[in-house]
């Protein structure tokens, strides 16, 4: 038994000792809508999210109405207000609707522990959320795309095999295989040792308080976190401005959520066009699986772009990223090519 899934016992055991679900928390009010220079109008929605609501930005082009749509979502502990505004409003430009939301547990959205990373809820929010798009007057809910950047690429990914009747995907730096290793250096064993111990007592102090443990979601070198990375840590400042609802936190439980999770395999019998856009250079998302999830799809087409992991969020590769999947996205939402074919490589 490995370490984790011994993780997992203690923790279910602990549960099962009395240990209740937290008191709620309601997502935040919506707020009013906003029209961009270009005549884009944002719409601040919630939507049936588990036990809660989740928050999304429905972002509605000014020249196609209703407009085939693309669902999106960030990465591991991201919100929706980080980065992904950009590539939304580009796909609104190119008419087609955007509908970004918060994972439960994050940003505006409800759910309660804060700050909780669970990719099998995850990919239950993505459900509810394109089930929520799909019958959502404001768009052409019969003709829809996923894009997912990071984590939210391995979640596109596999939200689109499970649901069968996507017309494409767009996984953006993607994990997409969680058993090949990245190439960021990791302090090891004591940093490993530390996790479990910070992730034993969250499980053990939530017998007693609504309040998660908190452990930093990226830190530099000589700190403590999910990520301990000196390149990692000064992007991540550089992309997030004081008015985002992101918080460089995760509840420290979370490191209990991802056994058996692997988009490689959830998303073996994906059937829609998929678009793969990543770096040689990512240390964190391995170009090689991405490669060899292309290789293994007929449907998957691979092109890339420079730079490290979370270089994808800032010019020029924000750019190319965007350019490259609204191309797709107008492709296979705007001209009715079939989900079956092959895409053609530009």
């Amino acid at each position: 038994m490995s370490i984790v899934r011994q993780a997992i016992v203690v923790a279910l055991t602990l549960l099962l000792a009395g240990c209740g679900d937290p008191a709620p928390i309601a997502a935040l009010p919506a707020e009013p809508a906003v029209v961009d220079a270009n005549g884009i109008q944002r719409l601040d929605i919630r939507f049936p999210c588990g036990n809660t609501e989740c928050a999304g930005w429905l972002f509605v082009p000014a020249s196609r109405s209703p407009a085939p749509v693309v669902v999106m979502a960030h990465g591991f502990a991201g919100t929706r207000d980080v980065a992904l505004p950009y590539f939304a409003t580009e796909f609104a430009r190119s008419g087609i609707a955007a509908f970004v939301f918060d994972y439960r547990h994050f940003g505006a959205s409800g759910g309660a522990p804060r700050q909780l990373v669970d990719p099998w809820q995850q990919l239950d929010d993505w459900k509810a959320a394109i089930q929520f798009v799909r019958a959502n007057a404001q768009v052409d809910g019969s003709h829809l795309a996923l894009w997912g950047t990071s984590m939210g690429g391995g979640l596109a990914l596999a939200a689109a095999a499970a649901d069968g009747h996507v017309d494409a995907t767009v996984a953006q730096a993607p994990m997409v295989d969680t058993t090949v290793e990245g190439e960021a250096t990791f302090p090891g064993y004591i940093w490993v040792t530390r996790l479990l111990l910070a992730g034993w007592g969250d499980l053990i102090a939530s017998l007693f308080s609504d309040d998660p443990s908190m452990i930093p979601a990226i830190a530099p070198s000589d700190g403590f976190g999910m990520i301990v990375d000196d390149k990692a840590f000064a992007a991540f400042k550089s992309l997030v401005h004081s008015g985002t609802r992101y918080r460089n936190q995760v509840a420290a439980r979370s490191i209990f959520t991802f056994d058996d999770y692997n988009p490689a395999v959830l998303a073996a019998d994906i059937k829609a066009p998929v678009l793969l856009i990543a770096s040689r250079g990512d240390r964190f998302a391995p170009f090689s699986a991405v490669k060899a999830f292309a290789d293994r799809h007929p449907n998957a087409r691979l092109e890339e772009v420079g730079g490290d992991h979370f270089d994808i969020y800032a010019e020029p590769q924000a750019h190319r990223a965007a350019t490259l999947a609204a191309e797709f996205l107008r492709r296979h939402l705007l001209t009715g090519e079939p989900r079956t074919a092959r895409p053609d490589s530009q």
